[in-house]
């Protein structure tokens, strides 16, 4: 399994980061994770099998939910105490079915789709942007070559320059496992048996995941939930990650305040 670890162990705890569907861990390398470090945290982005530089892209329609979930949890077993996870997109959907079963410190749900389903965000995709939903299921069906991957690619962001000026640096964009989309359709009604910490943000200018998402998941983990203004679905590369950073660092560090000396 691919492991980008940034920062230095120390007495706060780890960090986990978990992409999203169709990228790899090098979604998070350009800003988030300096940043993270540059702010005195420490962890770790993975890619999931058949995704990034980790094995397995020849077999991906075989990996189903429970094999992402197998690799969030040795991404887990990289630390010696729980870390707070934060997942983007299917990343975030994949790590609140991780902590229904399983203790981890914290969530942070970036643009992610709720445990209602990915239902919700294919009927907003279509709806909204129907060309999207298009290019989305030419990626799905017959990769990157038949489709137009800056097309998706600029759907994920705001700020056009940006967009214009982040495209030619990152990896290609993938297919997705087509047994993970089917079974992340189903909504999952179970309660959490462990109490999570949760922040879940999304954004008004999010092409992919719909507003109330974003709520529903801060009412299930009773915790605590913003939509930003004029964020979009790639807020991790988009001109506004500064803005998405502060209310990441605002809320981890009044969770987990640093012990009295």
């Amino acid at each position: 399994m691919e492991v980008i670890s940034f920062g230095s162990r120390n007495d706060k705890p780890p960090l986990l980061f978990v992409h999203g569907s169709y990228c790899g861990a090098w979604i998070w390398a350009p800003y988030f994770l300096p940043a993270f470090e540059q702010a005195g945290w420490w962890g770790a982005a993975i890619s999931l099998r058949g995704h990034g530089k980790s094995e397995g892209l020849e077999r991906l329609d075989s990996f189903g939910v429970d094999a992402y979930l197998e690799d969030i949890a040795q991404g887990v077993g990289l630390f010696d105490r729980l870390p707070v996870l934060i997942g983007h997109s299917l990343g975030g959907y994949l790590i609140q079915k991780f902590a229904l079963d399983y203790p981890v410190r914290g969530l942070v749900l970036l643009s992610s789709p709720s445990l209602l389903g990915l239902q919700g965000s294919g009927r907003h995709i279509a709806t909204h942007s129907p060309a999207l939903a298009l290019q989305l299921a030419s990626l799905m069906a017959w990769g990157p070559s038949c489709a137009d991957t800056k097309a998706i690619a600029s759907a994920l962001f705001q700020d056009r320059d940006m967009a214009k000026r982040m495209i030619p640096l990152l990896p290609p964009l993938q297919r997705e496992s087509s047994r993970v989309a089917f079974e992340a359709s189903w909504p999952d009604f179970r309660k959490p048996k462990f109490p999570v910490p949760t922040l879940a943000l999304g954004g008004d200018a999010d092409a992919f995941v719909p507003e109330f998402e974003c709520r529903y998941e801060g009412q299930f983990w009773e915790g605590e939930s913003k939509i930003l203004r004029n964020v979009p679905h790639g807020l991790m590369l988009d001109s506004c990650w500064p803005d998405v950073l502060r209310e990441i660092f605002g809320w981890l560090s009044a969770q987990f305040k640093p012990k009295n000396p």
